[in-house]
Parts: structure tokens; sequence; C-alpha cells
């Protein structure tokens, strides 16, 4: 072997040699196959990959997703982990499966904010082959009896206590709201899984009325429908859920009604001088008390009520007396021309029977026992008396029946407990 043979392999060798001494593996980077992570392009340089959404492979073996968004027009579904504040955005096309929790078909529309899903894998465009309702978790609508501790992280419904964590999922509508926005009078649905909270829906949220130019009125009274009644006090603010509203105020001979939009997160302002128009105002109210012997008080003044009694606007304590019979008050809010008050039974005897009362279940709970004489010719039906035989079958009188508001709801409610308190004095 000649001297520039050996020369020349060894040169080959430091050559190899030190080529492996100068690699260096910082740049190298290992992934999971299962997991292939694309960081969105940043033309500054300066984002932080771990900040922003990032688009994976999804993983199938149960992995609970929370709906974030659905574009149902560009088919794009925007997903959250429940222990994680990160998002993450996939495809769908018109193949892909989407399941309810038992596995059957539904439409992309009912895949709203705050409900947990699991994923199928990627097709060949990469688009999600299965989104389905998480079967393990569970689903509670339509929750009014709630309370929240953030102290503690715990949700309340009903009597059973559950915990969320720091990433809890809070939406109202399509919008991520903050647990604190949350009021006491919303309705909200919940999304769990055994005694974790996963994401809360604010299904029926809550506005705001504020009051002003409320000097005319303060001391008198406002009324929202049926079953919303206040006392007006300087630059009120009330705190209502949202929807459309039958407005009333009423006060010393002045007061008007209008209908009000109250939209969730909002505040709607109402302006009193619009309600006290030309005044004072008053109102023929008449009195059809069916109870032999009875007397009726109005503020504390004996009344005689044989023929229609005038009175202005405003707020009136009523007051029924009759031997044998316990005694009836309401709170009286007039705000129209006229108005018919019916109390008792025409055919009441000692032989009848109270009827059954059947639980209102859709009855809003409020602290004020009041009654609206609303009803009167400035209603389309308002001239029409309410007879008690519809308060004990608890249906409408046919010539109400066009009333969208429900106006009569709690004067009906009324009668009905009237009759019953007379009749249960009555037979003991």
């Amino acid at each position: 072997m000649s001297k520039h043979f050996l020369q020349m392999i060894l040169t080959i060798a430091c050559v190899l040699l030190l080529a492996g001494c100068g690699a260096s593996d910082q740049n190298t980077i290992s992934m999971d196959p299962s997991m292939q992570v694309t960081v969105p392009e940043d033309p500054d340089g300066t984002e932080d990959p771990d900040e922003g959404a990032l688009t994976q492979t999804p993983k199938t073996g149960g992995e609970i997703y929370l709906v974030m968004s659905i574009d149902t027009e560009k088919r794009l579904i925007g997903l959250g982990l429940p222990d994680s504040a990160r998002t993450i955005q996939y495809g769908y096309s018109k193949a892909t499966q989407i399941l309810d929790d038992h596995g059957q078909f539904m439409s992309a529309g009912k895949l709203t904010p705050g409900r947990a899903v699991t994923l199928g894998a990627l097709d060949d465009e990469a688009k999600l082959t299965v989104i389905q309702l998480a079967e393990e978790a569970w689903y509670q609508e339509n929750i009014t009896r709630f309370s929240i501790d953030p102290t503690i992280g715990m949700l309340t419904i009903g009597d059973t206590k559950y915990r969320y964590g720091d990433h809890l999922r809070v939406f109202s509508g399509d919008q991520e709201i903050s647990l604190e926005q949350v009021g006491e009078n919303d309705v909200i649905s919940v999304q769990g899984l055994e005694k974790q909270i996963l994401s809360v829906q604010v299904t029926t949220g809550h506005g705001t009325i504020a009051l002003t130019n409320t000097e005319l009125f303060e001391g008198g009274w406002i009324s929202l429908g049926t079953k919303i009644y206040a006392k007006i006090t300087p630059d009120m603010l009330l705190e209502v859920p949202e929807g459309t509203y039958e407005l009333s105020v009423a006060n010393d001979g002045y007061g008007d009604s209008k209908t009000v939009e109250v939209a969730r997160a909002q505040i709607t302002t109402v302006d009193l001088n619009e309600y006290k128009g030309e005044g004072p105002k008053t109102c023929m109210v008449t009195f059809e008390i069916h109870v032999e012997g009875a007397q009726l008080f109005i503020n504390g003044d004996p009344i005689e009520y044989e023929d229609p009694v005038e009175l202005r606007y405003g707020v009136y304590q009523l007051m029924v007396i009759a031997d044998g019979f316990e005694t009836w008050e309401r709170q009286l809010v007039i705000h129209s021309k006229e108005a018919t008050i019916q109390i008792g039974e025409p055919q009441l005897t000692e032989d009848t029977e109270a009827p059954e009362e059947e639980p209102d279940e859709q009855e809003t709970d409020t602290d004020t026992d009041t009654e609206d004489a609303s009803q009167g010719a400035d209603d389309e039906a308002g001239d029409q008396s309410v007879t008690s035989d519809d308060a004990q079958t608890g249906t409408d009188a046919e010539a109400l029946s066009d009333s969208s508001t429900g106006d009569y709801s709690d004067y009906l409610d009324t009668i009905t407990d009237l009759i019953a308190s007379l009749v249960r004095l009555k037979n003991e």
C-alpha cells in the first residue's frame, strides 16, 4: 500500500469525524405523529406559538372538547378543552357525521356554544369525519334555581352542589362572557361531567330599565306586565329578565302604559316625562262584591260601592270585611280610564266547596301582593268584566281570548285566592 493512498484514507476519516462533531441537535423537533401542530404564520416573528388558536389532529379516544363557535356557512367549528384556555379549529364537510349523544344524526345548528363533543379522525381533506355530543357528559336546561359561589368555585343547582375550574366556559348566545355577568334572574343551561361543571349557557338573560325624570312619580308604582311591581325611587334602576313588557306607571292622578323592549345585557332608558300626559287623570272603578254585607275600605276609608267609584291614577290599599269571613287586603294600581274589580262568587253558599287550585308552574314569585286595574276602556277588550266562573276553571273569559299580554292572570289568581279563603273560613 503506497504512502499516498494511506494519506487519502486518513484525510477522509478526519473529514467524517469533523462533520460528526459539528452536528447540533438544538433545532431537532420531535413530534407525536397523532398530535401534528401547525403554528399560525407570524410575519413579525414575535408571536408566541403557545398563544392563539392551533390546528391539530384530533384525539379520537374519547377526548372531550367544548364547542366555542360554529360557522355553518364556512363549515368551521371552534373548540376548547375543559382544562385549558386554548382554542382549536377544524373544518367539516357535508360528509361529516354529526350525531347526538345517542348516536342519532342531528343538524350542525344544534352544536351550540358550550356543548361537549367528541371527535372522529380527519379525512383525506383534513375535515372531521365525526362530531358527536359526548355520551358521558350530562346536560341540563331551563335552570332557574341556582347560585354561584366564586370564592370556592361552586355552582349549586337546586340542592346539588357542583365544582368548576379556572377555565369554566360561560356563554350568552354566541358570545363568551364572564361568570360574574350571569344574573340571579337568568335562565341557564349547564353542561357537566359527574360533579364537574364544564360550561354554562345563559338562555334567557337580563337587562336593566333605567328611569329618568322620576320626580312626579316617586312614591308611586311601576308595573311590568302582571308579575313585576316596584315602588318608584329617584333615578331608579330595575333589573328584569329580557323580553317585551307593558310598562305602566301611576301616581297622584298621572300615569300611562307603553310597550318596552328589554334586551339582554343592555340598559333600556325610560323617560317618565313621556308617561305623565295631561293630568290629573281619573278612573271609574266598578266594584262587584258578591259577599252579602261586605264593607269596602280604600286607604282605610269606608266606600259605598253600589255605583262606580272615581279614583285618581295611583296606588290604593283595598280592604274588604264581612262577618264570618277572613279580611281581604290588596294593593290596587290604577292607570286606565275604567276598571271592574270582582270580589267573591255570586253563587257562593255555605255548602259550596272551594275549588282545588292547581299550581301554576309558569308563575314568577313576587314579594308584592298587588291588584292591577289597568284593564279598561284603553284596552281593546278592557270594558269586559271577568266572571268568577272563569277564575274557578282557570280559563280566560271568551271576551279576553284575544289578549296577548296576559294582563288578567294576576287578576284571576286574586279572585281564586279570595274565593278559597272565604269558603274555607265559612266552612270552619
